[in-house]
């Protein structure tokens, strides 16, 4: 049998006065928990066992909202490991977990503030990028390998740079009885890692291989937290003036107005990039959707919401901030009308 573990049981210390990280709301509404397993095929494991504390559970889940989370993992057989008391270590989280959720045979622990896709074969294998191949991370606090050029790791070390080759949080064992006789027999008062039990291994003779991971996502600290969420933006965007060449329904030509090729171009770069979700606001009436709907649509203009029929007022925004979402949470944008600079705007706000 083939279990996927998640530790979930930390305290998020560095995410002060929020909730724990794996309840926190990513930019999509899924919680990091869901994100953090999206990228991997479930079909891998036969079971699903994420280890949490009693304290998070009792402030922020009811037992209809855990049931929701859970099922966003997206596996059938889920189980719920409850700590009573915050461990020493996700090494030692790890051990409970097998022992009281009873896991036998192979396991992967998969870190919860990240997300990448990785296929694991059921043995002793580490998850690894390579530096120069990912963008903002937290290199100076990852652990290292050291592999041959089949590789085979011949070496791992915690917070030392001794390779290009990173632990990216995916770590896979062979033998859920082996990975605790070896962590029973290093356990201490200090905080031992997953690649002191791994190195451990190595010394005693086990053999790892390295897993090349990609599609890698990190939300480790609240600085990278903070740069993946920032980057999504939702904007609510007028047709006249705007996208379109304004328009009236006392004009000669009505509402049917031309494209502004430009501007539509800017949104259409956006939307396809995946950060974007686009509101059109209109003073046009709701039988005109079908004509913007049409004309957008030559540009790969693909809006996700119609607010049709506004009156020809001002318009303000109003959004609330706060620690997971920080300010400033709203911004506006005047645009001087039928102008072509949207992407001159909207590139500045979306980087």
């Amino acid at each position: 049998m083939k279990t996927l573990i998640l530790p979930v049981a930390g305290r998020s210390s560095r995410f002060p006065g929020m909730r724990p990280k794996w309840l926190l709301t990513m930019p999509d509404g899924k919680l990091m928990l869901e994100k953090a397993v999206e990228r991997l095929d479930m079909s891998d494991y036969d079971r699903v066992v994420v280890v949490c504390l009693r304290e998070h559970l009792d402030a922020y889940l009811t037992d209809e909202s855990l049931a929701t989370v859970l099922s966003g993992i997206g596996h059938a057989k889920v189980d719920v490991c409850v700590l009573e008391e915050p461990t020493s270590s996700q090494s030692e989280t790890v051990a409970l977990a097998l022992e009281r959720a009873q896991v036998e045979g192979a396991f992967f622990v998969k870190d919860c503030d990240n997300m990448f896709h990785v296929r694991w074969q059921g043995g002793n294998e580490i998850a690894v990028l390579d530096l120069n191949s990912v963008g903002l991370i937290d290199a100076k606090n990852k652990s290292y390998v050291n592999v041959d050029a089949l590789g085979n790791v011949s070496n791992i070390v915690e917070k030392q740079v001794i390779s290009n080759f990173f632990c990216c949080g995916g770590y896979g064992f062979s033998s859920a009885e082996t990975f605790l006789k070896h962590f029973r027999s290093i356990k201490s008062n200090q905080e031992v890692y997953l690649s002191h039990v791994i190195y451990s291994m190595l010394m005693g003779e086990e053999s790892f291989r390295m897993s090349q991971a990609d599609s890698y996502i990190d939300w480790g600290t609240l600085r990278e937290y903070r740069h993946y969420t920032r980057s999504f933006i939702t904007v609510f965007c007028d047709v006249d003036g705007v996208l379109l060449y304004n328009g009236s329904k006392f004009a000669k030509t009505g509402w049917s107005t031309e494209p502004i090729a430009e501007n539509l171009q800017t949104i259409a770069r956006l939307q396809a990039s995946g950060l974007l979700y686009l509101v059109i606001t209109s003073s046009r009436p709701e039988s005109e959707i079908d004509y913007l709907r049409g004309r957008l649509a030559e540009f790969n203009v693909h809006p996700d919401r119609y607010v049709m029929g506004l009156p020809h007022t001002r318009r303000i925004l109003v959004n609330d901030y706060s620690l997971t979402n920080p300010f400033p949470t709203a911004m506006s944008v005047n645009l001087e009308r039928d102008s072509k600079l949207l992407s001159s705007i909207l590139d500045s706000i979306s980087s």
